[in-house]
């Protein structure tokens, strides 16, 4: 009998393991499916202050970030521009390289990556220097299919050889297909993307944040300006206010964490007044705050 009791008592013992565990697995799914529906919320509620007429209660699409309390959790928002990316349809090779090389990569693989990129990105044949096309790869024995179509989301460029995701985690916060410049927007950038500015220096791309911080009122005060240097004034852009990235992190009060970005296209007087173009689950941690 004592053999049988041992028995019972360690088939019991395992089943309060088993459900102690399961239990525990249904409360983290069931904080990260409140984390996510709130999340989805803050993205819903930084619409109407994206279009409010009123001056007080608008959201300035700079990268500024909203913290909102509610009974459910803690929502930390930020609106940005599109135009404060750095559009990989549109960029030059230097300001692809630019980023590239403010992400980590030597200055050779910044600009191999870029010359890809735009070969990659257009309709013609001809590589330019340092880059690919598809004879190119094709020499290669390498089993690459070459899009020469402007890319239809960020990610795509994943598809290009010699960028890993580790890489593009890091550039992930930084890119677009949807702001249609050339330039960036240097008030609403962060600071790897000003560091993708040519001849910036880390001094300038900080200057340049710390005096957005300062200034009162107007954000856009044009002063601020000189203290990047003459080189990248020539890659710089304005905000067109339209296309919109909005970054919404849901903290529950049980600990659930979920982070939804959606990038929409402003439309004021349609209904609805907005066009959703991504809706995704966030992979990099933002940047902090540079309103």
């Amino acid at each position: 009998m004592l053999w049988l009791s041992l028995l019972l008592a360690v088939i019991a013992g395992s089943l309060i393991v088993t459900t102690r565990t399961e239990l525990r697995l249904s409360r983290n799914l069931l904080e990260s499916a409140r984390a996510e529906a709130l999340a989805d919320g803050g993205v819903y509620l930084a619409i109407p202050h994206l279009l409010d007429s009123d001056a007080t209660r608008l959201w300035r699409a700079d990268g500024g970030e909203h913290v909102v309390e509610l009974a459910a959790g803690t929502l930390k928002i930020t609106v940005t521009d599109a135009t404060a990316r750095v559009d990989v349809n549109a960029a030059s090779p230097e300001l692809l390289a630019g980023l590239f090389r403010a992400a980590g990569t030597t200055p050779d693989d910044a600009d191999m990556l870029a010359a890809r990129i735009v070969d990659w990105r257009d309709a013609d044949d001809t590589a330019s220097p340092n880059g690919a096309e598809q004879a190119d790869y094709d020499s290669m024995g390498a089993d690459i299919h070459v899009g020469n179509v402007p890319f239809l989301t960020p990610d795509e460029i994943l598809r290009v050889p010699g960028i890993p995701m580790a890489l593009y985690a890091r550039i992930e916060g930084a890119v677009t297909v949807w702001s249609g410049q050339a330039g960036i927007d240097p008030f609403a950038a962060s600071r790897l993307v000003l560091l993708a500015l040519p001849g910036i220096s880390e001094a300038d791309a900080d200057a340049m944040i710390a005096a957005r911080k300062n200034t009162e009122g107007d954000q856009r005060n044009w002063e601020i300006l000189t203290l990047l240097p003459t080189e990248a004034r020539a890659f710089l852009g304005r905000g067109g206010g339209r296309m919109i990235y909005v970054r919404a992190q849901a903290d529950t009060r049980e600990g659930g964490v979920f982070i939804r970005e959606a990038v929409l296209e402003l439309q004021p007087g349609t209904n609805p007044p907005f066009t959703t173009y991504a809706w995704r689950q966030a992979m990099y941690l933002a940047a902090e705050p540079q309103p």
